[in-house]
């Protein structure tokens, strides 16, 4: 008796069993792992009866089985204890009389959560494992250890040409003899090294279209219980083959536009730059490297009845087509206005008007100016990056003093005409933002390589040899994001001033004095470049010291 009394303690005291005393229909007494059961201390559950102990849905089935169990010696029922949050956990009891025909009893509680918890992870795995056999848009198959399939869904075997029961328990490569060398060596390389190999291509054909090439993007993955060894890989593939000839169709199609885009771009383009005698001239035009890229830059050379050179460069805000459009409504009415021997103050007025015009809102940069066969350059620019004029000396500064709003941005802009001067042996360079802005740079850096390639060239250099200069440094080879323009005017030093520079005793360069009432002042002469100075993507271009009534000008120098 003093060991069954041992073994019943240490069962009282034991993990995962319920023990319950109980008289009637009450419980008496109950060891802690009853009360865990019910969601309370062994205290609160022995106060308890066994109505209060299960659901109200329950109680009738409940009482019926109690009132049984009391009229013999044992019984065992499944039910479930109410807890005290509203939830339910199932439980099997095993319950037998003390005295025979008395109210006292024991019971025996068994805790079958975890169980059902099982159950149900079991029925959802089954239902999972259903549905890629059954109705996956995808192929997927379990493969042994030996290359064996050992399931497979429809959609798998659709691809590979044969029924689902022609594959099961058969070689992988009995029936694919035709992806061996390329398949083979994967699903090796899993079962060797025990990882996953994911979105790889196979290429080859099957007999569900025979001759014909096809891709799949396939994954592999070892099947594995926790600890222990692979037994087998689970295979996931998707035939990629019409989505990779659309792809083709696309990217043909998307070359064809963008080939149009540029045709109809450069045919709005200069195809022959003016040679006016005194200059050398020499422009270019590069598109962007991307289409969704492709701008609205635009450049124009002509020659003045008068013998003027008239200049013109500008950037319509936006890509695509639309920026191309705006860009042929732009450079054609500049060229109209050149025509009319319009100054370039009133040359772009008359531009922002017709920014106006359209349906939907048109902004654009451009910088104007006509240049005189004695060097003298009358100019207006809005909202575009400052030209650089270098002297004969070197010397590299901005033409800063007539900056105005961008076109299309404000109402009644003012734009005014401002001069300078191109020396004999000095430069003059206009450019779109295209030209200097990198995305790992700022702006001040891609100006001053500008600057510093444009004063490294010697005075003799031509057109043509500083215009690609310039390219080589600033682009670098890089994919363009944006579209560049760029216009090179080089007034070539004359014979005397070759002489003059080659004889000056302080190895200094001179240069013809400014043509009569032409301020030099109009030329920035710091040699500084700052990021505010330029047009920083698509925004409007500070002026030089206080702005106009309108805010839209520069002052009078």
């Amino acid at each position: 008796m003093e060991d069954l009394t041992a073994h019943m303690a240490a069962l009282w005291r034991a993990r995962g069993v319920g023990l319950v005393l109980g008289h009637g229909d009450r419980v008496v007494r109950c060891n802690d792992e009853f009360g865990v059961q019910c969601g309370r201390t062994a205290q609160e559950a022995a106060r308890l009866t066994w109505q209060e102990l299960t659901p109200p849905d329950r109680h009738d089935r409940d009482v019926v089985m109690f009132q049984q169990f009391l009229t013999v010696d044992s019984a065992t029922m499944l039910t479930e204890l109410a807890l005290p949050d509203g939830g339910r956990r199932p439980v099997l009891v095993a319950a037998a009389q003390v005295d025979p025909g008395g109210p006292r009893w024991i019971a025996v509680v068994l805790d079958l959560s975890k169980d059902e918890q099982l159950r149900r992870m079991a029925e959802a795995d089954a239902a999972i494992l259903s549905t890629l056999l059954e109705d996956a848009p995808f192929g997927f198959a379990l493969l042994s250890n030996d290359l064996r399939f050992l399931r497979i869904n429809r959609e798998l075997a659709a691809m590979n040409g044969h029924t689902v029961a022609e594959h099961e328990g058969r070689y992988v490569f009995d029936v694919l003899p035709q992806l061996r060398e390329g398949a083979e060596p994967i699903l090796r390389h899993v079962l060797e090294t025990g990882e996953p190999l994911r979105e790889v291509e196979i290429v080859g054909e099957t007999d569900a279209d025979p001759g014909v090439e096809h891709i799949w993007l396939e994954s592999f993955f070892p099947v594995r219980a926790p600890g222990r060894p692979a037994v087998g890989i689970a295979a996931l593939a998707r035939d990629e083959t019409e989505l990779r000839r659309l792809q083709r169709e696309i990217e043909a199609l998307s070359d064809q536009r963008r080939q149009a885009l540029e045709e109809l771009q450069r045919g709005l383009l200069p195809t022959a730059i003016p040679q006016v005698e005194g200059f050398d001239v020499a422009a270019r035009y590069m598109s962007a490297s991307e289409e969704v890229r492709l701008g609205g830059d635009w450049f124009d050379v002509v020659r003045m009845r008068d013998g003027r050179l008239a200049l013109s460069i500008g950037d319509a805000v936006g890509h695509g087509i639309a920026a191309i459009g705006l860009m042929s409504r732009a450079s054609g009415a500049m060229r109209a206005y050149v025509s009319q021997q319009l100054d370039p103050d009133a040359m772009l007025r008359n531009l922002d008007v017709l920014m106006g015009e359209g349906e939907s809102e048109a902004v654009a940069s451009a910088m104007v100016g006509r240049l005189s066969p004695d060097g003298l350059l009358e100019y207006s620019t809005a909202g575009h990056p400052y030209a650089l004029l270098r002297a004969a000396d070197g010397h590299v500064g901005r033409l800063t003093a007539a900056q105005g709003p961008l076109l299309g941005a404000r109402r009644h802009p003012r734009y005014r005409s401002r001069t300078a001067v191109l020396e004999p042996g000095g430069a003059l360079v206009l450019y779109t933002d295209g030209l200097i802005e990198r995305r790992d740079e700022s702006l001040a850096d891609g100006m001053a390589r500008l600057a510093d390639v444009v004063a490294a060239q010697p005075p003799g250099a031509g057109a043509d040899a500083l215009l690609q200069a310039v390219l080589e440094a600033c682009l670098d080879g890089r994919e363009r994001e944006d579209d560049v323009c760029v216009i090179v005017v080089v007034r070539p030093p004359a014979p005397d001033d070759v002489e003059r520079t080659d004889a000056a005793p302080d190895g200094g360069a001179h240069t013809d004095a400014a043509p009569e009432g032409v301020a030099r002042t109009d030329v920035a002469a710091d040699g500084l470049v700052q990021a505010e100075d330029v047009v920083q993507g698509e925004a409007v271009v500070p002026t030089d010291g206080a702005a106009d009534d309108d805010g839209g000008g520069a002052p009078t120098t």
